[in-house]
């Protein structure tokens, strides 16, 4: 191969390395713009209105432009992190459960049908690659109650899934649900806004916690799109890349680095 026709492969490798990379982009930022139905719940029940409703400090969290569109976390250095059920407005809740994935599809509960706002779960990423959750519940049959589960070989890259009764599951990654809709809304502390989480004293909604916010009917039917059907705080996660955007900046990165070798030998 001629020195003018590899600069023109690796230019052209690079070239689309990067309209692969604006390409995850431009549908990540898609992917953050669902729309809100009007809730079936009745007046004052949308997420939008639920967040407001215990917001008493700072600015709103605004549920249209302050979705992140984060699909996949990891743990911090702690290797805990903390899930608080902020409330359920669904006819599915004493059935749905809740809990984090792996990217084998293995799932942890965290909440289950009899859990209700306020109680709260500790999942552990343990050394060893398993995963092991605590629960515990505020209600008064449950006062004090906590139930371990351990889950082998579990890994430390998840994301979050809301299982209905009948079987059906969603997930914060839109490509494992029913055509590829998006079931889940994810919010950042923005460090400003202050929250009253059920029976917690306020307290700021900081950087390293996430609002996660399930619709629990298939968008690709019938469904009213008000995505308040599960709504659950989590703190000390970080997001991660997804996969196609790992793959997108790793095809840039190899043309650049071969573009730059090349370089480097006619210098020589």
């Amino acid at each position: 191969m001629s020195a003018l026709s590899l600069n023109k492969l690796l230019t052209s490798t690079a070239g689309v390395g990067l309209m692969t990379l604006a390409t995850v982009i431009t549908s990540g930022e898609a992917a953050r713009a669902v729309s809100f139905g009007s809730s079936w719940d009745g007046p004052g029940k949308s997420l939008q209105e639920q967040l407001n409703a215990i917001t008493v400090g700072g600015p709103n969290i605004d549920t249209v432009n302050n979705q992140t569109g984060f699909q996949l976390f990891t743990n911090t250095a702690t290797g805990s992190s903390i899930g608080s059920l902020m409330f359920e407005i669904a006819g599915f809740a004493p059935t749905n459960k809740f809990g984090i994935y792996n990217q084998n599809g293995d799932k942890a509960l965290l909440f289950d049908g009899y859990n209700d706002s306020g109680d709260r779960t500790v999942v552990d990423f343990l050394g060893d690659g398993s995963v092991s959750v605590s629960t515990k519940g505020y209600l008064p049959e449950y006062k004090g109650s906590t139930v371990d589960r351990e889950y082998a070989n579990f890994g430390n890259v998840f994301g979050y899934y809301l299982e209905r009764s009948d079987g059906t599951t969603f997930y914060t990654e839109n490509s494992r649900n029913q055509g590829s809709y998006q079931q889940a809304v994810v919010y950042q502390g923005n460090n400003q806004t202050e929250l009253k989480l059920a029976g917690k004293q306020p307290g700021i909604f900081t950087d390293n916690e996430f609002i996660i916010a399930f619709e629990d009917l298939t968008r690709a039917g019938s469904t009213d799109s008000d995505f308040n059907d599960m709504v659950v705080m989590v703190e000390s996660v970080k997001p991660v890349p997804e996969p196609a955007t790992l793959a997108g900046l790793g095809l840039v990165a190899g043309a650049l680095g071969l573009k730059g070798r090349r370089k480097a030998s006619k210098t020589c």
